[in-house]
């Protein structure tokens, strides 16, 4: 698979959906009580680690890869 296929098929469509957990998830840290909060928290960890990796690949792959 291409590279720009990969960013297109795989990469683009997981950024997106990670952006609308985020926003979901703070919606829910909101709602929710403090003391239930720290599963939220590792929630919001991981989707920020996958976030990175998708806009760092997405701009690896559109700056560097021809």
């Amino acid at each position: 698979m291409l590279a720009a296929d990969f960013s297109r098929f795989v990469l683009v469509p997981l950024f997106v959906l990670n952006m609308g957990a985020m926003v979901v998830t703070l919606h829910m840290k909101k709602k929710i009580k403090p003391e239930f909060s720290g599963n939220l928290n590792k929630l919001f960890f991981a989707e920020n680690i996958i976030g990175l990796f998708c806009s760092i690949a997405l701009g690896y792959i559109a700056f560097f890869v021809k």
